[in-house]
């Protein structure tokens, strides 16, 4: 229990206190508090949707786990269209240029989209992936610099991805066929989002794993 609150409280802005060094050291965790931010969403969303009320899904969506994965974005959006001399700088910048403002609206967009069509298991395991591909990331590449990446991949193991695959088990059952289309797709986008962070940034930082949760969630969202 102490290590899903800590989860909650890293990865929302559910007002729970959590110890950060118990997530650090059970990573495993994410895609189950995945599961519980998906569960959240999906709920606010259906009933949005219900009351007319559909346009105001992207917000509830915000308040819930915050702005920090979607600055992460912003940032690598940034990175993104910067000259390759100039990509390292645009990710640690701060203020946020064009290329951000591009990635966010597009992000936003296909958010809106996708909860409008989406049913209520979509919505969870969509969400449910954007954390284990931020799980992927964390357990199998290397932190750019120091940072909130670095610390967080200090206790990191492979083995974290087995422990949070069950997660996917009620998914699979459900319909078979849709998982695993949604599923390797997912993955694959978060290799390529890893392949091209290790060889612009030499790794992963904070910002990247904020990203791969925004372009896996919105993935998801659009194949489910």
């Amino acid at each position: 229990m102490e290590v899903l609150k800590a989860s909650i409280s890293f990865l929302t802005t559910i007002p729970i206190k959590g110890d950060i060094e118990k997530l650090r050291r059970n990573l495993w965790i994410f895609p189950y508090c995945g599961v519980i931010i998906g569960l959240t969403v999906a709920s606010i969303t259906y009933l949005l949707n219900f009351l007319d009320l559909s346009f105001l899904g992207i917000v509830a969506y915000v308040l819930v786990e915050g702005i920090n994965h979607i600055d992460g974005l912003a940032d690598f959006g940034d990175a993104f269209f910067a000259p390759k001399s100039k990509k390292i700088q645009a990710l640690k910048d701060t203020k946020i240029g064009a290329g951000g403002v591009i990635f966010v609206v597009l992000y936003l967009l296909t958010l809106y989209h996708g909860f409008l069509k989406a049913n209520f298991v979509d919505i969870v395991l969509a969400q449910t992936l954007a954390k284990f591909c931020m799980l992927i990331l964390i357990t199998t590449s290397k932190p750019s610099w120091e940072g909130i990446a670095s610390y967080i991949m200090e206790y990191a193991k492979k083995r974290d991805l087995a422990i949070a695959s069950p997660t996917f088990i009620p998914f699979l059952l459900l319909n078979p066929i849709k998982f695993f289309r949604v599923f390797i797709i997912s993955i694959a986008v978060a290799l390529i989002v890893k392949y091209y962070s290790e060889k612009t940034f030499n790794g992963v930082s904070g910002d990247v794993l904020g990203a791969v949760n925004c372009i896996v969630f919105a993935t998801a969202l659009t194949f489910s």
